[in-house]
């Protein structure tokens, strides 16, 4: 995935913000944006993907596209950990750095709960993100159905696999393996640390296929014909990104399931039957960390769910715009399932 330029944002804030950890925050800021017809029909919100801001799924704003500003209203809304809303760059002690306390996917839902309320909007035509994001549009569908017409699950899913925590935790371990990240303490970036974090990220983020057959060449961020020439470009990617930031998402994506809701009693087939609105799962059919098989598993728990897979060598990275083909897959099947009618209508 690239790392898209981080757009305009305003700032919402609420005190006294309790975590589902237990933790109090004196004050939990959202970063957002509204953009389109502001106040015009009702609103789609889109969620934020690892690291990223909105543009992680820009594309899908442009002129004809199924977010066109020109004919949408839009909420646009940034996790917790991303450097902008709250995170542990952010935060002043005692609670700031390595001393921030875990962050759930449902806390994320909970603020943005609190801003719709703020905006006095009571129900969303839609909540669509992609990867972590796709995790908070679902959730939003488990925690909060009667304010969500439908969601959109981009290369996501509502628990977080075993395979992909293992896979994550060794992306943590390569952070945390560089001395100067001091436990948290770093008064410089540990840049050792963000450059092994990303090599280790590397071979994950697409697909074999897609180095096999030069995809990657047409990639500025990824154009070489050597490992050395790949991992030169490859590195920097998390350079700008705060360590603890990236420790504390990668956290709440690892231990993320929505069997854990509080109505819920720890069991997904209870939290998925809570979501009776349509749900579009789109897997990429490469991707490794949201494997497709076991979001179609997943998926079957939704009583008014389907799922388009997206067909690409791009992995992961095939909701994020890296292939045009891409982006068209996921732009049509987005526009289509939005213009469907309502029940009733």
């Amino acid at each position: 995935m690239s790392n898209p330029a981080a757009p305009p944002h305003e700032i919402f804030a609420v005190r006294d913000f309790k975590l589902e950890c237990g933790v109090t925050l004196p004050t939990v800021e959202l970063a957002f944006r509204l953009r389109g017809r502001v106040g015009y029909g009702l609103p789609v919100m889109t969620t934020t993907a690892f690291s990223h801001n909105p543009s992680d799924i820009g594309y899908l704003s442009d002129p004809g596209g199924p977010l066109d500003p020109a004919k949408r209203w839009l909420i646009q809304v940034e996790q917790l950990g991303n450097g902008r809303s709250t995170s542990p760059s952010n935060t002043p002690t005692p609670h700031g750095g390595p001393d921030f306390p875990r962050l759930s996917i449902r806390d994320n839902v909970a603020l943005q709960a609190h801003l719709l309320d703020h905006l006095k909007v009571r129900r969303v035509r839609a909540v669509i993100g992609a990867s972590m994001g796709g995790q908070q549009a679902i959730q939003w569908a488990v925690s909060h159905p009667e304010r969500v017409e439908r969601a959109v699950v981009l290369v996501g899913n509502a628990r977080t696999t075993l395979y992909a925590q293992i896979f994550l935790n060794a992306v943590a371990l390569g952070l945390r393996s560089d001395p100067a990240f001091d436990d948290g303490r770093y008064g410089a970036p540990p840049l050792l640390g963000l450059s092994r974090m990303a090599e280790i990220w590397a071979g994950f983020a697409t697909s074999p296929r897609y180095f096999s057959t030069g995809l990657h060449l047409r990639q500025p961020d990824m154009d070489a014909a050597t490992l050395d020439g790949f991992l030169t470009k490859w590195r920097p990617r998390y350079h700008g990104k705060d360590a603890n930031d990236l420790l504390a998402q990668l956290d709440a994506w690892m231990r993320h399931d929505i069997a854990a809701t509080p109505e819920c009693r720890g069991r997904f087939e209870v939290a998925a039957s809570r979501a009776r609105m349509p749900v579009l799962f789109m897997p990429g059919s490469t991707d490794v960390y949201f494997d497709p098989q076991d979001v179609i598993e997943q998926a079957a728990h939704f009583p008014n769910s389907r799922v388009e897979i997206i067909e690409s060598l791009a992995g992961h990275a095939a909701a994020f715009g890296r292939e045009a083909r891409d982006r068209a897959h996921v732009a049509q099947a987005i526009g289509r399932f939005l213009e469907e009618e309502r029940p009733g209508d």
